[in-house]
């Protein structure tokens, strides 16, 4: 039900005695930087008795709070239902979401402007410091977004432990680090590649991390990604959304990089059933609130197609596309003869327009091109017809293809996209790429031809599955050094600090 400051209290303890940290959970306002942290925030509740506030911005507890609501509704109808299991996992958990106010106007409907986004989250500071101020019971700590740099400030002044979380790659992070210290060259000399970026290939420019490029006058935006890089000496740890299979070298590099930080490494932040090689369930940790309702029609379709043979296409909730983008990869994707089910939300054209295919593309395609606005993408994944995934490789969605043993064909927009892409090719070896600028421009003929390389090669596909199987035995195996493993030396190391 809504609190007084209209936020959604997903309901209470069923703990006889109060939990052991209470634990104020803070992510950059983008769906792919809240749902691990959601994810983690479900973990930490369920098995380790966390109490959790949940702190969105107004406008993205707003677009979250239909989809709590509905979720709600599921569980009633999960406890109710014969199937034990099911009722067991839809046991109410001690999450509470609140929200602070932003200058996001009410009507929005998730946004592709990050630098506004960005901040937006700068000037929400004050109001995040009343927030921690007036809660009760008071926190044990603060598990914030990296690039929720005022939550740092909030907890030197108050005296709570503020605990990193890095939503990206390991290389990624290291990519920051090296901004952070100096050691990206200012200017670009043509043809010469950066090799200093620990657990990833030789670089190009354009694979950097877009906000970090060298800049001779850093912007706003490079500022905003490297200043907390410069800082992290401040928080008590950093959580790692990785695994040691995927990243032992980046992650390896980084320890000793920052000898005096504690690195955890708990990734993938899936729920557990993404780990099973089952269908997922309708849990509600299968369930991950969104900007979008998802259509779970697609799973009726999906079971209606062979195993392996369905191209799942989505390129996340910030990528926009040009027409002309679009256009290309509906005649690519139809080329293939592939079933293809197609994500394509709401706003996804750059220049804001209307949305249309091709003449008689439709009725061309109809059968085995299902095109939806927002798809449940744990189901999908985790679905025997699904072959392979078409991405905008941001991490959430490399973990998530990942994880179910997918190949990717990455298709990059900003931020860390680009190096994923090049880590997908170059360095893991489970995937392919395409280019948006330069050799390799986006074309149908390309589109058609990569498609049918990644549903093919059985090279591509074993790699996949060897890189499942990591991230398997890190999230299943109770062997020191995986992420479970590291999951629980964080709480115990919270507990410590707490007795402090």
């Amino acid at each position: 039900m809504p609190a007084e400051n209209g936020a959604l209290v997903q309901s209470s303890t069923g703990h006889a005695s109060p939990p052991k940290h209470h634990a104020v959970v803070v992510p950059w306002p983008g769906q792919g930087h809240i749902n691990p942290l959601l994810h983690l925030s479900r973990t930490l509740a369920s098995k380790h008795g966390f109490s959790i506030t949940f702190v969105n911005l107004d406008f993205t507890h707003r677009l979250l709070l239909k989809s709590l609501q509905k979720e709600a509704l599921v569980e009633q109808a999960a406890q109710a239902s014969p199937d034990t299991a099911t009722a067991a996992s839809a046991a109410p958990l001690d999450i509470k979401f609140v929200s602070i106010p932003c200058d996001i106007p009410a009507e929005a409907s998730g946004t592709s402007d990050v630098p506004g986004l960005c901040a937006t989250v700068v000037n929400s500071g004050p109001a995040f410091e009343r927030l921690l101020r007036d809660l009760r019971p008071r926190p044990t700590c603060i598990i914030s977004d990296i690039f929720v740099g005022h939550s740092q400030d909030a907890a030197n002044k108050l005296g709570i432990p503020r605990v990193a979380f890095w939503t990206q790659s390991a290389s990624c992070f290291d990519a920051h680090l090296a901004a952070a210290r100096g050691l990206l060259p200012a200017e670009w000399e043509e043809g010469k590649l950066i090799d200093c970026i620990a657990g990833a290939p030789p670089l190009r420019f354009k694979d950097l991390p877009g906000f970090v490029q060298p800049y001779k006058e850093p912007d706003f935006m490079f500022n905003f990604c490297v200043q907390p890089f410069t800082r992290l000496q401040e928080a008590h740890c950093v959580l790692m959304n990785s695994f040691e299979a995927m990243e032992g070298k980046a992650l390896q590099a980084i320890m000793q990089e920052m000898p005096g930080c504690r690195v955890y490494t708990v990734g993938p932040i899936l729920p557990p059933d993404c780990f099973s090689g089952k269908k997922l369930s309708n849990s509600a940790f299968n369930r991950t609130p969104g900007f979008w309702a998802e259509d779970y029609s697609c799973l009726q379709w999906l079971d209606s197609q062979q195993e392996g043979s369905v191209l799942y296409v989505s390129f996340g909730s910030i990528a926009l596309l040009t027409e002309e983008e679009l256009h290309e990869f509906a005649l690519g994707l139809e080329a293939t003869g592939f079933p293809v089910l197609w994500v394509l939300r709401p706003g996804v054209l750059e220049d804001g327009g209307q949305m249309t295919l091709t003449p008689g593309f439709q009725d061309r395609t109809q059968g085995r091109m299902y095109i939806i606005d927002w798809a449940p993408q744990l189901h999908v994944l985790a679905h025997p017809s699904v072959g392979a995934f078409f991405t905008h490789a941001g991490w959430n969605s490399t973990l998530e293809g990942v994880s179910q043993g997918k190949p990717l064909l990455g298709f990059p927009y900003f931020a860390d996209q680009m190096l994923n892409c090049r880590c997908i090719q170059d360095l893991w070896g489970n995937g392919l790429a395409l280019e948006r600028h330069g050799e390799g421009l986006l074309t149908r003929a390309i589109v058609e031809t990569k498609s049918r390389t990644l549903m093919s090669d059985a090279k591509l596909r074993g790699t996949a599955l060897l890189l499942r199987d990591g991230a398997r035995q890190a999230i299943l195996s109770t062997e020191q050094g995986s992420s479970t493993s590291d999951l629980q030396c964080f709480v115990e190391y919270l507990s410590l600090k707490s007795l402090k």
